[in-house]
């Protein structure tokens, strides 16, 4: 609801007075009787000099209009809907739900501002159960955060209480009560469910592999169930299981067989009377690969640096790493790597003769900037002293070497500052840095993480060491070292790689995607002479499991050379690629995987005594979905207030362009009629 009222910033007295003197000096003119018109047009042109000289005399004392509005907001109530797929599959239907929420919206939309949220913070016209995790604690911490300045008077949660994601709703803090609304079934179901699959998701081809296997059960005590593996129709195991526990595990051992991505089917036996049968079959993908990458870390002495990176490393379980300080460590027997990581890099050390696809330099004290100018042709920093700056860094979004996970790069922001030499830095050749220096709050564009490919040999180069700090630092604020993981493992992959003289690459982003992630898939194109090409048709065939087939074009053009697939269904997707070059026919070819994320399946059973502590924790009120409709009636008869807001606009007299046509007119008129009928 709105309203307006006008007003002026001085008092009538003056506008009166105004107005009497304009009528004063407008009679003395017109008050002669010898003129060549009537009374009539006298009176008339007597009005037009009042009202002439009462607008002068209004802009010369220039009074302000003030314009005031109100807005009436109304108290907001939120309406917050556990929209995960368990809430659907014990007790309540999703018709069920809607009608509740369509009732409680009529009933309240007179006195309130209703507004309904899913998980992800939003509804479209449909309400879709589809979310495959359940993180309450930061829905509500994100209505917490959009309406901390606004009328929020309410929050009425539509939940089960079964959470798999995210901290506990009841472990955070709110500044509005929460009516607390259980949906779902707190009686434990008869179930028989694979409560979890622990396997290595990179496997060797010719190594075998372990899974473990985690099977849950209720109500089926002493109950005997077959257990199957299988890849596509292929059976590869299989095993009688009695459920003597409620929670059984076993682990066998498979073959790693064709290389490529390979999805294991793993399957319960369903027995009568379960209550879902759809936690019965779960997922999981290996990547079974020909072999490890060989990376060398060579070092003048130990540093957290080389903790930091190894460990890394040797987490991804596709990489064999060697360590060599020399007089610490033996010199390593093989001289040909996949990728070496040098640290204090151009330090003078004598380390032997080691070959690579790619090197990372990473500077630090015992560098010696002289010697790195002969070594590197793209690089060169010219030092001022032998003074050193803290630099933070500084992610460059424009980086296009390779992806980091989006969803992380703002971890950046909080890394530590780490040493870097203070001087002049110059940048040459085919080089990108994928982190800028910034000293302080300012962002320079001296590099700080640079990467350099000329077709021949592939560089990197850290320009300051302490990076071990930016992984102890994410470690403690995020509770893992995703980003920092991602960088170095995304690094050493691109070092590490071939420089293939292809003039046709078609190659997904990632071969691992959760469901819901957008595919995508980049594509280059090249002359004979290996510069880069557009305005060519490039054809994309898509296979899934099943043989369906999909077909997709696109001309790639300097903005635009990638498939985005979309988001697919859970599965393991073959593609190929083509094209025509110079009227010669090229073909690359692909795979990836779509996984499922399950947990939602994993338990059944809801907890409201979790809703119960929230809604006491805030002041609200607990009610079981049977009684739910009370929630309005309850809401009503808590009359919440409308705040009114009061919006003050000034408009100054003068600097209305009206007044001054006004003005313009009534003169031009009054001069037009008198000359008109005879006088000046």
């Amino acid at each position: 609801m709105e309203n307006s009222w006008y007003s002026l910033d001085v008092s009538p007295w003056w506008i009166l007075l105004a107005f009497l003197l304009a009528v004063g000096l407008s009679a003395i003119l017109y008050s002669k009787k010898s003129v060549p018109w009537g009374r009539t047009m006298n009176l008339f042109l007597g009005f037009l000099r009042t009202l002439t000289i009462f607008l002068l005399l209004l802009l010369l004392i220039n009074p302000k209009l003030e314009i005031n509005e109100n807005r009436i907001e109304k108290p907001i109530v939120i309406l917050a809907l556990d929209n995960s797929t368990s809430v659907i599959q014990r007790k309540n239907s999703p018709e069920e739900i809607k009608y509740w929420i369509s009732q409680a919206e009529a009933k309240l939309s007179d006195n309130y501002d209703v507004r309904l949220e899913d998980l992800q913070g939003s509804i479209s016209d449909s309400i879709d159960f589809d979310a495959k995790t359940t993180n309450i604690g930061g829905q509500l911490q994100r209505i917490k955060n959009v309406y901390q300045n606004q009328n929020l008077a309410s929050v009425v949660l539509l939940s089960d209480g079964i959470l798999n994601r995210g901290q506990s709703p009841t472990q955070l803090s709110y500044y509005f009560p929460i009516q607390t609304v259980g949906l779902g079934d707190t009686i434990v179901p008869k179930d028989i469910s694979i409560k979890n699959i622990r396997a290595n998701r990179v496997a060797y081809q010719g190594n075998k592999y372990p899974i473990s296997v985690q099977i849950g059960q209720k109500g089926f005590d002493d109950e005997i169930v077959q257990i199957t593996a299988k890849t596509g129709k292929e059976i590869r195991f299989q095993k009688q299981l009695k459920l003597s526990n409620s929670l059984s595990e076993f682990e066998f051992s498979l073959d790693a067989q064709n290389a490529g991505i390979n999805r294991l089917t793993i399957e319960v036996e369903v027995k009568e009377g379960e209550t879902s049968d759809l936690n019965n079959k779960r997922n999981v993908f290996i990547e079974v690969i020909e072999g490890k990458d060989r990376i060398l870390i060579l070092a003048p002495a130990p540093h957290p640096d080389i903790q930091a990176i190894s460990s890394t490393l040797n987490s991804a379980a596709n990489y064999e790493v060697t360590l060599y300080i020399p007089g610490i460590h033996p010199k390593p027997k093989t001289s040909e790597y996949d990728a070496i990581i040098e640290h204090q890099a151009f330090s003078g050390t004598n380390y032997g003769d080691f070959n690579s696809v790619g090197k990372w330099y990473i500077l630090g004290n015992s560098s010696n900037l002289n010697r790195m100018v002969g070594d590197l042709n793209f690089l060169s920093i010219t030092k001022k002293g032998g003074n050193l700056d803290k630099s933070k860094s500084s992610f460059n979004s424009q980086f296009s070497k390779f992806k980091l996970k989006e969803d992380l790069t703002d971890r950046f922001k909080n890394y530590p500052p780490i040493e870097v030499p203070f001087g002049d830095y110059q940048l040459s050749g085919p080089s990108e840095s994928l982190l800028f220096q910034q000293i302080g709050s300012v962002v320079t564009q001296r590099p700080l993480l640079v990467y350099y490919d000329d077709g021949t040999k592939k560089t990197a180069v850290l320009t300051g060491a302490g990076l071990w700090q930016w992984k102890l630092q994410e470690g403690a604020s995020e509770e893992n070292s995703a980003l920092f993981n991602d960088l170095i493992l995304k690094s050493v992959q691109y070092l590490s790689i071939k420089n293939r003289k292809d003039r046709f690459v078609a190659k997904v982003r990632e071969t691992d995607y959760q469901i819901g992630d957008r595919v995508w898939i980049d594509t280059e194109c090249y002359s004979e002479i290996f510069e880069r090409s557009f305005g060519n048709t490039i054809k994309l065939s898509l296979r899934d499991e099943a043989g369906q087939v999909m077909n997709y074009d696109i001309i790639d053009s300097p903005v635009n050379s990638s498939f985005s697939l979309g988001s697919m269904e859970p599965g393991v997707y073959f593609f190929t690629a083509s094209t025509v070059l110079g009227g010669k026919p090229f073909e690359r070819n692909g795979t990836f995987s779509v996984r499922n994320i399950e947990v939602e399946d994993n338990n059944l059973t809801a907890n409201h005594n979790l809703l119960k502590e929230l809604a006491r924790n805030t002041s609200g009120e607990y009610y079981h979905f049977t009684n739910g409709s009370q929630v309005a009636d309850d809401l009503l008869a808590k009359e919440y207030p409308s705040i009114i807001h009061t919006e003050t606009k000034e408009l100054p007299m003068i600097n209305s362009i009206w007044i001054l046509a006004l003005l313009g007119l009534l003169l031009s008129t009054e001069w037009f009629l008198r000359k008109y009928l005879g006088s000046y």
